[in-house]
């Protein structure tokens, strides 16, 4: 049964760690054109290999979000050398990608285009492509299905979709009917740009329709950048058509389809999946623009939680032990029997403790247990306001997190009950902007992340 949705899927809650789950490699080009962009929004100058990073499934939303961003007119990076607006492209030989320039008259001495408009070189492989053999046996293989499957009605092949609000239109290669849904079918065999597909995307967003991609084939192991495109804003699902899925669905009077996903695992690169399904079992989410069989990204949610769970009852004990001795006036001399049982126990869960109470990071520890029990920890301060004002004035390098722990342990309403001066406010609307900014002075300290993971998991998201 096909699981339709029309309102927005619920956000994906934010996972603790970096992933494992993800491919993590270098994906950009060591000594591009561009090397610095500038992050609109906030000001910022990222080299390009930061912008990037190293994360496949990251790197491929990135290039969607800055392409739908300048089709938007409210593009999300600039070259940091002549401002003009760039989006991530790829070389033809190998999966790196680099910044290019939306246009390129003189001003700026980096070179990212060639001789051709992006316009010209769409315009060149469509048309190179479109009326081969292949492509028009795929459209009347899918119609044949479509046609074959009671469910579908208004089955069209090469028919002008006239757009309702701004005269646009499009040719898609099938669309039909689906349950009172508008389904349109666009057949893949070339290298099309992303930009392409985001038009036709938007194209049907608009009008309310459903648009699926099909390909001839789709494989494990290196793929055109097109496919991947697809694949990872598709919920890591793909599908294709071919004379045998055909057969399959005019013999079972049923649309049937192979797709390709991937299972989310935590030890090794997600591998494909493959099976023919009915496209009666796909879940459909018009509003974004997605159909997929497998919910890899749910499965994926789950998992991460079924193992930070595991891994957070695994600390208990470390974190209830080690707060104990904390608040009952650690001691910092090297004989402290307690710590050193408190240590043992660590080392025997692999999380190590330092070999003397010295060099705990004591001012982090003050100031998170500080904010975890709303009263001043470690320090001899005669109120929590005054814990506020140190960390902001003496420790910026722990301020965003301490900040996020303050969030976390709901402070807001006793802060604001003891701001009676109103000096922390101020202080608030003052270093706030600069957070956004990024500012050098609250860079964060992050050396002793391992324990804090331990001890104060709470704050295992990323502090705003």
């Amino acid at each position: 049964m096909t699981h339709l949705r029309s309102q927005s899927r619920r956000k994906s809650a934010r996972t603790p760690h970096k992933s494992a789950i993800a491919e993590v490699a270098d994906f950009w080009v060591e000594d591009p054109e561009v090397d610095e962009v500038l992050v609109v929004e906030t000001g910022v100058h990222l080299r390009h290999d930061l912008a990037i990073g190293s994360d496949l499934e990251r790197v491929i939303k990135l290039r969607h979000s800055l392409l739908e961003g300048i089709q938007n007119e409210q593009p999300l990076y600039r070259c940091a050398m002549c401002m003009v607006p760039v989006y991530l492209v790829s070389r033809a030989e190998e999966r790196r990608f680099f910044f290019r320039h939306t246009l390129e008259d003189g001003r700026c001495s980096a070179k990212t285009r060639g001789s051709l408009s992006q316009d010209e070189i769409d315009a060149r492989r469509y048309n190179g492509v479109k009326e081969s053999r292949a492509h028009i046996n795929m459209k009347n293989w899918v119609a044949d299905s479509l046609r074959s499957d009671p469910n579908f009605t208004d089955v069209e092949v090469e028919q002008r979709w006239a757009g309702k609000f701004n005269g646009e239109w499009r040719k898609p290669d099938v669309r039909a009917t689906y349950k009172g849904l508008p389904v349109v079918f666009e057949v893949q065999l070339s290298t099309t740009y992303l930009n392409v597909i985001l038009a036709r995307r938007s194209f049907y967003q608009r009008e309310g329709a459903l648009l699926l991609w099909i390909f001839a084939t789709f494989d494990e192991g290196p793929r055109r950048l097109i496919q991947d495109d697809v694949f990872f804003t598709n919920n890591r699902n793909a599908f294709v058509v071919s004379a045998s899925t055909r057969e399959t669905s005019v013999a079972g009077m049923a649309f049937h389809l192979e797709c390709m996903w991937a299972r989310p695992t935590l030890t090794s690169v997600p591998q494909l999946v493959r099976e023919v399904v009915a496209f009666e079992a796909l879940t459909l989410e018009p509003e974004q623009q997605r159909a997929y069989y497998f919910d890899f990204d749910g499965e994926r949610e789950r998992l991460l939680l079924a193992t930070r769970q595991a891994e957070l009852g695994r600390t208990h004990p470390l974190r209830d032990a080690f707060e104990r001795w904390y608040l009952a006036g650690a001691q910092v001399a090297s004989d402290d029997a307690e710590y050193a049982a408190l240590r043992n126990m660590f080392a025997s869960a692999k999380v190590p403790l330092p070999w003397y109470p010295l060099r705990l990071p004591r001012t982090l520890l003050n100031a998170l247990y500080s904010a975890k029990h709303g009263r001043p920890v470690g320090w001899s301060f005669r109120t929590f306001m005054e814990v506020l004002h140190h960390v902001h004035g003496m420790h910026k390098q722990y301020l965003r997190l301490f900040r996020h722990a303050l969030v976390v342990f709901a402070r807001g309403e006793q802060i604001r009950a003891e701001d009676k001066n109103r000096k922390w406010r101020a202080k608030v609307k003052e270093y706030t902007p600069l957070l956004v900014a990024n500012d050098p002075r609250f860079d964060a300290d992050t050396s002793h992340d391992a324990l804090i993971q331990v001890l104060f998991p709470e704050l295992l998201d990323e502090p705003l």
